[in-house]
């Protein structure tokens, strides 16, 4: 979600910067500071596998809402993780504000790789299961992709992810406009640089965004790793990631894409974030952990 508030900003600032008058750039600092890392809510690893269930379940939320609304937010699916006799504990890593994914996103996926440790260590386990929403997916691939974490990982089951192809139109509310925030910071980097000056959250939510390092590193090339299972679950009615269903489907070669009104026709409606949230998702998530 990130991704599409920041060019969100993104747009606004070039539209005020155009039309304001010409004159000499404010002080605003060092482009380069330090990223924060932003702290980690880790639970009580008090479970363990079974037979039946021998890899623990990681649940990674997305960036939507803070802290505090995290157990309301994620009681659905990890009830029934663990109504179905799984090890589900859930993660929230760069917290910064009582916003998670906050920090420098390879901080990030390097607090997930240490988190994964502990829950292997402690259990026993020889991998895990990843179970993420929105942002937590983007730092999860950074972890399978690029700290060497898929030989540690059965599954990864992605919910409503930012992939490719997200233009950041949707959070404006405006059908089809001239140009994207995805577009207009594609064609004005210096308007990255002046943002990530401005404001360190901007500057961290920047790496989510298409021209950026990391975000390359991560979607330039083959995303899914050998010996990960991946599937991916998306909604047309993703107000945010879009446009919909495109920026949530990734499209390589053995990943199960699927999008939650084919699948539930009946169903209440979702959007982004309620699509966590419903038992018709967290039933589809515990078949994909079956495969």
């Amino acid at each position: 979600m990130r991704i599409i508030s920041t060019v969100a900003v993104a747009l606004s600032a070039a539209v005020l910067w155009s039309a304001a008058p010409a004159q000499a750039a404010p002080e605003t600092g060092s482009a380069d500071r330090p990223l924060p890392v932003g702290d980690t809510i880790e639970p009580v690893i008090d479970c363990g596998p079974t037979a039946a269930h021998p890899y623990p379940v990681v649940v990674l939320p997305g960036g939507d809402g803070t802290t505090d609304q995290t157990a309301a937010q994620w009681e659905t699916m990890v009830g029934a993780l663990r109504g179905a006799g799984y090890c589900a504990l859930l993660f929230q890593g760069g917290v910064v504000n009582g916003k998670r994914w906050n920090g420098d996103m390879p901080a990030e996926a390097g607090q997930i790789a240490d988190f994964i440790g502990k829950v292997r260590e402690t259990t026993g386990a020889e991998k895990v299961e990843i179970v993420a929403h929105s942002a937590g997916t983007i730092v999860s691939n950074y972890y399978l992709k690029l700290l060497g974490g898929a030989p540690t990982v059965s599954h990864a089951v992605f919910i409503t992810p930012e992939v490719r192809g997200c233009d950041g139109a949707g959070v404006l509310g405006i059908p089809n406009p001239p140009i994207t925030p995805v577009q207009l910071l594609h064609e004005l980097p210096v308007l990255s640089t002046l943002l990530a000056a401005a404001s360190p959250e901007l500057a961290t939510a920047l790496q989510m965004t298409p021209d950026s390092p990391v975000y390359k590193a991560i979607f330039d090339t083959r995303v899914i790793q050998p010996g990960v299972t991946y599937a991916v679950i998306a909604t047309r009615r993703d107000q945010l990631a879009t446009p919909a269903p495109l920026c949530s489907t990734l499209d390589e070669p053995g990943v199960e894409n699927a999008v939650y009104e084919d699948l539930f026709p009946d169903a209440a409606p979702v959007d982004h974030s309620l699509i966590r949230s419903s038992a018709e998702t967290a039933g589809w998530v515990l078949d994909r952990l079956r495969r």
